[in-house]
């Protein structure tokens, strides 16, 4: 069974990454609607800033510990048996399983080109694999929208859909879809691109380390400068924060 810990206000659910594997088969077999957040220090920083944000994890069945830092203060906060789920990960473990288990698989979010490509590669290496994908406008989308969707999803037949939409677009979809999509949706997000090979992963070495933020800043310094400088301090001040409250208790 999957517990949780509070770690600065978030409930970041907590166990080895088998368990969550498990755990979210079970809900796509029975098309329980149901979704998961893949955590990292950037969306610690839009729940702490974003009150949309904060409904959205609040309504969430799973918070996954994706981010190292976010593993780590959990670990250190927590117990140090848990276990890093990263949305990279998860993806292919998710279809493997999905193959296996005859399970139908929504790919939702990206680009027409994108979408194609990833669309090749299933063909390739996941021949059994029943899925199907679908590129919404990149605007915000209107109620009657996102009830068609919904339609599309539901009459699909889908286990499991595979958002990615982006943080925190693809959060606050899952959330407002809860009500009507009949299937377990992950927002995996930047998965897509790298699952195309349009992206590439940082080593290993550098994700156990907890550096894959300084890799990612090294490919986009320009995108990425800001963003890592105001939330990675604001996640060292709430670290500290804790850890002194933890010290004098």
């Amino acid at each position: 069974m999957i517990s949780s810990i509070n770690i600065f206000g978030i409930p970041v659910s907590q166990g080895t990454y088998e368990l969550f594997l498990n755990s979210f088969l079970q809900r796509a077999k029975e098309r329980k609607s149901s979704y998961a957040l893949f955590m990292n220090s950037h969306m610690v920083y839009e729940a702490k800033c974003n009150a949309i944000f904060r409904n959205v994890i609040k309504n969430a069945d799973y918070i996954c510990p994706d981010g190292v830092p976010l593993l780590y203060a959990s670990r250190i906060f927590g117990d140090n048996s848990y276990e890093r789920v990263a949305g990279n990960d998860m993806i292919f473990s998710i279809l493997q399983l999905a193959e296996k288990e005859s399970l139908r698989v929504f790919f939702y979010g990206s680009t027409e080109q994108v979408l194609n490509i990833i669309s090749k590669r299933l063909d390739s290496e996941y021949g059994s694999l029943n899925y199907k994908c679908y590129s919404p406008p990149f605007r915000k989308l209107t109620d009657v929208e996102l009830h068609n969707h919904a339609e599309i999803i539901n009459e699909y037949g889908a286990n499991i859909v595979l958002v990615g939409l982006g943080c925190p677009k693809q959060e606050i979809w899952m959330e407002k879809m809860k009500p009507t999509v009949e299937a377990l949706m992950l927002g995996v997000g930047g998965a897509f691109p790298l699952f195309a090979g349009i992206d590439t992963r940082a080593p290993l070495i550098v994700r156990r380390l907890a550096l894959e933020w300084v890799y990612r800043w090294v490919l986009e310094p320009k995108r990425l400068f800001k963003r890592y400088l105001v939330t990675n301090t604001y996640f060292c001040y709430l670290f500290i924060k804790e850890l002194v409250k933890k010290i004098l208790k």
